[in-house]
Parts: C-alpha cells; sequence; structure tokens
C-alpha cells in the first residue's frame, strides 16, 4: 500500500482509537471526569452574561437549518466549478459523519452530573458534541471541494467555524470539553477516511490518460 493511502488511513485508525480512548475516559475515569467538569466550570458563563448570549448565537451556526444552507452553498459552488465529484463527495462526508453522531448519541447516553456545576448540566446525550460534528464536517467538505490553489482558505475558514462552535457550546454548558473532542474526533476520522478512499481511486485517473473510460470516483486529494 503506497504511503500517501497509508497516511490518512492510518489517520482515520487513530481518530478512531482515540474516540475509544476518549468514550473510557470521560466516563470511568474519576479525575478526567473532574477535570472535564472543573474545565466546563472554568469556561462557561452565567445565563445573563454578554459572552453567554454571544457564544449561543454562534452555537446556532451548527443548526440543522445553517448545516443545510452552508452545504448546499459549498455543493452549489463546487458544481458552478465543474467539479461534481468533488460536490458529491464532500456532501456524503457531512451526512455520513453528522449521522455516526447521532446514533453514537443514542448508544453513549450517559449522565455524567457533577453537583457543582449547578441545576444546568449537559444533557446524557451530550456525547459527542453533534453541533462541533456539524461544524467540523463543514470544514472537512470545504477542503474536499475547494480547488487545490483555494484549498489553504478555504480550510482556514472551515478550522475557524468549527473553532467557534466548538468554544461556544462549551461556553453556554451544552458541552463538556470531552464532548467536544469526540465530536471533532468523529469528523476528522471520517474525512480521512474520504481521503484515502480517494487515493485509492487515483490510479483509475492514469489509465483515464492512456484512453480508458473514466472512473466515476476518480477524485484526486493531494
Amino acid at each position: 500500500m503506497a504511503k500517501r493511502i497509508q497516511a490518512p488511513l492510518f489517520a482515520c485508525m487513530g481518530c478512531a482509537v482515540a474516540f475509544v480512548a476518549l468514550v473510557v475516559a470521560a466516563y470511568k475515569l474519576g479525575p478526567v471526569e473532574r477535570l472535564d467538569a472543573s474545565l466546563l466550570a472554568r469556561i462557561s458563563t452565567p445565563e445573563e452574561a454578554r459572552s453567554h448570549y454571544i457564544g449561543s448565537a454562534l452555537a446556532h451556526l451548527a443548526d440543522p437549518l445553517p448545516l443545510i444552507v452552508m452545504l448546499a452553498a459549498i455543493v452549489a459552488l463546487a458544481l458552478l466549478a465543474g467539479r461534481r465529484r468533488e460536490a458529491l463527495v464532500a456532501a456524503a462526508v457531512v451526512v455520513v459523519a453528522n449521522v455516526t453522531t447521532q446514533v453514537l448519541k443514542a448508544v453513549l447516553a450517559h449522565p455524567r452530573y457533577q453537583s457543582y456545576l449547578g441545576p444546568h448540566q449537559p444533557w446524557s446525550t451530550a456525547f459527542p458534541s453533534g453541533h462541533t460534528t456539524a461544524a467540523a464536517s463543514i470544514a472537512v467538505a470545504l477542503l474536499l471541494a475547494a480547488p487545490r490553489r483555494l484549498r489553504t482558505p478555504a480550510g482556514a475558514v472551515g478550522v475557524a467555524l468549527a473553532a467557534v462552535v466548538a468554544i461556544s457550546v462549551v461556553v453556554i454548558k451544552w458541552h463538556y470539553p470531552s464532548d467536544v473532542v469526540g465530536g471533532l474526533l468523529v469528523a476528522s476520522g471520517w474525512g480521512f477516511a474520504t481521503v484515502a478512499a480517494l487515493r485509492v481511486a487515483e490510479p483509475h485517473r492514469a489509465r483515464v490518460g492512456k484512453g480508458q473510460a473514466p472512473s466515476r470516483f476518480a477524485i484526486s486529494v493531494k
């Protein structure tokens, strides 16, 4: 297996292993649970604070409707640029990553009550963070859909969106920090898996150059 295929594949596997380790640590290890709650207590702000209001507005950027609008814009721009396959792959990554997180939420639902956090606690279905997954999957979609010359600014926009949403959901006490990391791992894992799959398909492009029929999935991600 070529190294350029191995790298994203191993990165995907690393995300999966890290996710499992995070679940065990966040749910079963007392010191990690206390650290998680302590970080939440330090970062979160009272509901009447201006930072809480701003955080709430920013967190809602990753609600379903804005997510659909952003994805539609990415797909439309990719199609207008003649990048039909890239548009399809970008849409698929967003859908699969977010469905994965919703399934994991149901499977891993677990109360993590910490008395000193007061009456407002993250939900038992908070892990992994759906809003963080949504924002991070948009970042992945931007990178996949953007032409090579625009990948740096596209990546910067995507990372900024993911970071803003990730911090905001902790500020408004929707999620523990571990929930946010879990959401990032889900989106990143699917992103790496997609890159690996696309690189496996690249040999078809070489055959196209020799006069063979083009592969429907011959997308170059370098």
